[in-house]
């Protein structure tokens, strides 16, 4: 099953990657596209003798970005690709070693129809997933770490049919009655094991025997923004709202945040927050951060 959904990735890219080139062959105007590339470094530390205390540490962050948005008469294409790892080293006294900091692969393809001059008629798909492993450091009952999630170990394919609202160039939120979803876990060794039997566990949703849980939305809400709030300052917001068929009264929702501060043509500070709530995962509310000084390229 993993061969075969890298395959799909793999081959859907393509596809699109080849479909960009093919457009702006024939008529670059009817394109805008943005791409970002970056990098951020962080490093800080303290000798035994300091007297406060302290930790070594050294971190890194890097960033893929790109989107293109095609808009000819009544017809809209939008793909988005965001790909994002970070790592950090806490060493010496204390150190716990390597780490990720954060992991990201994202892509979402759009396509609409105009009905008006703020509704549409939208249909896309959308991928998530991530490129390492996951760990709850400590998780096993030796003390060593346990493996919970990988590439693939979950990841979430969406696809859906519904109407766009985008008052202003900036905003713009889909409602989907008609929405889609797999969740994909292609390892088992992400599975917890029955305290009692040793027996596998469900792992986000997907029942053991099974690599792949196709769940019906009632009802999928995305939300996004994006704009420039202040002179070389850009916020990004993405909100999506699932409510599963099954299980009417447990709504998955995710927020996605970042913002990117430009200092100069070649340096920006950003910040990045995932706020999420899936019951099937955790029945708390998951958060990640990252903050960080570095290296910025926009073509």
């Amino acid at each position: 099953m993993k061969k075969h959904v890298s395959l799909f990735v793999v081959v859907a890219l393509l596809i699109t990657s080849n479909l960009f080139a093919q457009e702006a062959k024939k008529d670059t105007s009817y394109w805008k596209k943005k791409t970002q590339f970056g990098f951020n470094i962080n490093e800080g530390g303290v000798n035994n003798d300091f007297a406060a205390g302290g930790q070594n540490s050294f971190g890194i962050n890097a960033f893929f970005n790109t989107k293109g948005e095609y808009a000819k008469d009544k017809t809209t294409w939008v793909n988005d690709l965001q790909l994002q790892f970070g790592l950090i080293n806490t060493y010496g006294q204390g150190g716990t070693g390597v780490r990720k900091s954060i992991d990201r692969i994202f892509f979402d393809t759009k396509v609409g129809r105009k009905l008006s001059p703020t509704w549409a008629l939208v249909g896309g798909a959308n991928f998530q997933t991530q490129f390492a492993n996951g760990y709850k450091y400590g998780g096993n009952k030796d003390g060593s770490n346990m493996l919970n999630s990988a590439i693939f170990s979950p990841a979430f394919i969406t696809e859906y049919v519904g109407l766009e609202w985008k008052p202003k160039p900036f905003f713009n939120v889909v409602f989907a009655p008609g929405a889609l979803r797999q969740t994909v876990v292609s390892d088992d060794a992400v599975r917890e094991k029955d305290a009692t039997t040793g027996a596998l566990l469900p792992a986000y949703g997907v029942p053991v025997g099974k690599s792949v849980q196709n769940d019906v939305g009632i009802m999928q809400i995305v939300a996004n923004f994006d704009k420039d709030v202040a002179k070389n300052v850009n916020l990004k917001l993405r909100y999506q709202m699932f409510m599963n068929a099954n299980r009417i009264e447990h709504i998955d929702n995710r927020l996605d945040a970042k913002m990117a501060a430009k200092i100069n043509k070649y340096f920006s500070a950003t910040a990045d927050l995932i706020i999420l709530y899936y019951d099937n995962q955790s029945t708390k509310i998951q958060t990640a951060h990252n903050f960080g000084l570095g290296f910025l390229y926009t073509f």
